[in-house]
């Protein structure tokens, strides 16, 4: 059975009431919600926009058009790949015939050359992190591309790093370590242990490829340096972010 209840002055809305609180907690759930995809979307989006300066990059730890250059075709699309694992650094360009010698990089590693070295970027953060020379796991450690120069060798150690959104980047997390990659300047250093010896390269390019531009992995054996990858957008693998950069000591 129900029953009114007349409105008066001093009640005008009779019957049960509901809390202040509760009636918060659809609007905090919501703003919620909402702040979350914001974090996740705006690094993507405000990536993508970079170039027509509508927002400020200076400190955003992304790339500012002072010092960044893509070398990527302006008229053509990114490839995009479906099904393929971006943990595993085979993956990241699908059509090097490189790719299949992961599966026994391990057994061309000469006996005197051990299988994993260090590098640091420490204008990010990244100190000492594990380089493999015998498989594919960006999970584990970075990954060194099969047949390219060893550090301090003629032409250039190819390495490549997991990333993700940089708000949870953690850089002694090898699934986010090179999240904050595309904020790195032209002239800081990257330092390479290497059987027993250090080497300094100092950045001198940073762009981006798309997944089929497999002459980013080529050696030029007439100059000594370094290129470190990883994905981008933030979060997404529409492309690689090269950064390059040459030998300063022997």
């Amino acid at each position: 059975m129900y029953s009114y209840q007349k409105a008066t002055l001093k009640n005008p809305h009779p019957g049960r009431k509901i809390p202040l609180y509760l009636k918060t907690i659809p609007t905090f759930v919501s703003a919620l919600g909402l702040a979350i995809l914001g974090g996740i979307g705006y690094p993507v989006i405000s990536y993508q926009f970079k170039d027509l300066n509508l927002f400020d990059f200076a400190d955003k730890g992304l790339l500012s058009p002072v010092f960044y250059q893509s070398q990527a075709e302006e008229n053509q699309e990114p490839v995009i790949v479906n099904g393929l694992d971006y943990t595993k650094a085979s993956s990241w360009f699908p059509g090097s015939v490189q790719n299949e010698l992961f599966s026994k990089a391990s057994s061309d590693i000469p006996l005197n050359i051990p299988d994993t070295y260090t590098l640091s970027i420490p204008s990010l953060g990244i100190l000492d992190a594990i380089v493999s020379l015998k498989d594919e796991d960006l999970k584990s450690h970075l990954v060194q591309f099969p047949q390219t120069a060893l550090p301090g060798q003629d032409g250039a150690p190819v390495i490549f790093g997991h990333s993700t959104i940089p708000s949870f980047y953690n850089p002694d997390k090898y699934t986010t370590i090179f999240s904050n990659l595309p904020k790195v300047k032209v002239g800081s250093d990257i330092f390479a242990k290497f059987n027993g010896q250090e080497y300094t390269y100092r950045i001198s390019k940073v762009y981006e490829v798309k997944p089929n531009e497999l002459w980013v992995l080529k050696q030029n054996y007439n100059s000594k340096s370094i290129k470190v990858v990883t994905c981008v957008p933030p979060g997404t693998t529409l492309r690689r972010l090269v950064v390059e950069g040459s030998l300063i000591n022997n």
